[in-house]
């Protein structure tokens, strides 16, 4: 799914208004090198990769540190009103909170999932998934939903008799009993979207691996390569969630097909009561 989409992304955000220069005829079309032999072109090639290691390795201690010195600078004036923690991580869960929830993630989860989004963004994708990770692991061992107010990991989706809500499907004990050691439907739900939102290389780091591989080929393009990358990074964060709602459309496993296939329920709240009633069943 992340090739469609990065490519109807990409051409979103620069239209092709003119007839492209290189075709699949030209393409195809291979230039002989200068080369003598296999030791020869080995060397070139190792001799020609320096620079563009060096500018991809610069660029992106360059982008880390600038990034390291606007949070730094974002906390020093968070100190001024007692609020520390102020961050562009912080500052991009709160931007990414809506798109998250039009994801399909449930409202609780969204602020998480975008704080996720936020990770990803200004760090890389492995930051983030260690994050997932981690709550998915509290989810599975059961361990407690709110911890001085914070909270640990994604919605469980159901309540118990005692936890009764007007927004919450409400289970049997039996079904709660059951329910206990697997996996809710919107939690499932909400770590599958942020599964695949954040499944992409459109982050600060890559940015400036691609700024300085790109120009290090293309020197003469410097210019229009700079001036393109920030539309790259953000046609990249759509394409990832283009992917996201798509997983998101998927149906609970865990339920037959009957289930799936029925149109008939009112909402989603109907769903997961249906999806509890065949568990238990």
């Amino acid at each position: 799914m992340s090739a469609p989409a990065s490519l109807a992304a990409a051409k979103l955000f620069w239209p092709e208004t003119e007839k492209p220069k290189i075709t699949l005829k030209n393409a195809m079309k291979m230039e002989s090198g200068d080369s003598g032999n296999l030791l020869e072109a080995a060397s070139q090639g190792a001799s020609s990769s320096i620079s563009l290691v060096a500018n991809i390795a610069v660029n992106l201690i360059a982008f880390l540190a600038l990034l390291s010195f606007m949070n730094s600078a974002l906390s020093w004036f968070g100190n001024m009103f007692d609020y520390p923690q102020l961050s562009f991580e912080l500052i991009c869960s709160y931007i990414f909170m809506p798109f998250s929830f039009m994801m399909g993630v449930e409202w609780q989860d969204s602020f998480m999932v975008a704080r996720l989004i936020g990770y990803k963004t200004f760090f890389n994708e492995f930051v983030a998934y260690k994050h997932l990770s981690k709550w998915i692991h509290l989810r599975k061992e059961g361990g407690p939903k709110f911890l001085n107010g914070v909270q640990q990991y994604l919605s469980t989706g159901y309540a118990s008799s005692e936890q009764q809500g007007p927004q919450t499907p409400i289970v049997s004990p039996q079904t709660e009993k059951k329910l206990s050691g697997l996996s809710s439907i919107s939690g499932i739900r909400s770590e599958i979207i942020a599964t695949y939102a954040l499944c992409g290389f459109a982050n600060i780091g890559s940015l400036g691996i691609v700024i300085g591989g790109l120009t290090s080929m293309a020197p003469s393009r410097k210019h229009d390569i700079a001036s393109g990358a920030m539309r790259a990074l953000i046609a990249g964060t759509v394409a990832c969630f283009m992917t996201a709602c798509i997983a998101g459309t998927a149906p609970c496993p865990s339920c037959p097909s009957a289930y799936r296939m029925n149109g008939s329920f009112k909402d989603r709240q109907h769903l997961q009561l249906a999806c509890a009633a065949h568990t238990e069943s």
